[in-house]
């Protein structure tokens, strides 16, 4: 299952983020990526390809302490 992180703009100034990691995150996204633009807003989308992973090896074995997703540029259909 993909992530999706729309970057939100206004006058060249970031406001936030919207990330969505549902089964039908990539229509959410479409979805309020064509409302932001139609009020004005200019966004950006970015989709999750791999993570970064923090691991801890013991005697128990290997543990995921901290994981992050890395997003990269996608295009707005």
């Amino acid at each position: 299952m993909n992530r999706y992180r729309l970057m939100i703009n206004s006058s060249d100034r970031l406001l936030g983020h919207f990330e969505s990691a549902t089964p039908w995150a990539h229509e959410a996204v479409q979805e309020i990526a064509r409302c932001l633009a139609g009020a004005g807003y200019s966004v950006e989308l970015l989709v999750a390809d791999s993570e970064r992973r923090l691991l801890e090896s013991g005697p128990d074995g290997v543990r995921v302490l901290y994981s992050e997703p890395v997003f990269k540029r996608a295009a707005l259909p």
